[in-house]
């Protein structure tokens, strides 16, 4: 007997997470933000790249890899009314 199968809709677009959002919009725009890391240093910063596990930042004009695990919270110097509004 032969199988019938229905033509699948493409999947819905996922929507990004806040993490890579935040990410991006620092990176993109150069802002410079100032990491605390879980040790209690505070490093100021400007975002290069990111993946799901590091952070490569730009500290005094080095390059510094920093592990997500040891990130307490990343501020900006400003602030922004919503992340998403370029992602609709």
């Amino acid at each position: 007997m032969a199988q019938v199968t229905e033509p699948r809709s493409p999947a819905p677009a996922a929507q990004p997470n806040i993490q890579d959002v935040f990410l991006n919009f620092a990176r993109r725009d150069r802002l410079s933000v100032i990491i605390h890391l879980m040790d209690g240093r505070q490093l100021e910063a400007r975002i290069k790249n990111f993946d799901k596990f590091a952070v490569v930042v730009e500290v005094a004009g080095h390059d510094q890899l920093i592990f997500k695990h040891a990130i307490a919270t990343i501020e900006t110097q400003r602030s922004v009314a919503n992340y998403f509004a370029a992602h609709v």
